[in-house]
C-alpha cells in the first residue's frame, strides 16, 4: 500500500488486477495503460496522463482524479465505483447527470 510511482512513465502498461490502493501515481504517464479491475482505492492520480487508458470495473473509491489530463467521462463510465472521489467540475457534473449509481457507496 501507498507505492510512490509519482511523475514515472508507465504508458502501455498492463496494471489489469494490480493493487494500487493509496499508491501515489501523480503526474504519471498512463496512456495505454491497462487498468482493468485494479484497485486504485484512495489512490493519488492528480496530474496523471490517461489518454487512451482502460479503467474498466477499475475501484477508484476516494482516489484523487482531479487535473489528470485527457480523462474522459467515457473512461469513467467504466468504472466500478467512483465513491468519494475527487474530479475536476466538468467531470463530475457530467458523471453526476449520466452515472449517479458511480458515486453511490459500494455495497462490497
Amino acid at each position: 500500500m501507498g507505492a510512490k510511482l509519482r511523475e514515472t512513465t508507465l504508458m502501455g502498461a498492463n496494471l489489469e488486477l494490480a493493487y494500487l490502493m493509496g499508491a501515489d501515481l501523480g503526474e504519471v504517464n498512463l496512456l495505454g495503460a491497462k487498468l482493468v479491475g485494479a484497485n486504485l482505492r484512495e489512490a493519488n492520480l492528480v496530474g496523471a496522463k490517461l489518454w487512451g487508458a482502460s479503467l474498466r470495473e477499475a475501484d477508484l473509491r476516494d482516489a484523487d482524479l482531479r487535473d489528470a489530463e485527457n480523462l474522459t467521462i467515457e473512461q469513467l463510465s467504466e468504472v466500478k465505483t467512483l465513491y468519494k472521489a475527487k474530479l475536476d467540475p466538468e467531470l463530475m457534473e457530467q458523471v453526476e447527470k449520466k452515472y449517479t449509481h458511480l458515486l453511490e457507496k459500494p455495497k462490497d
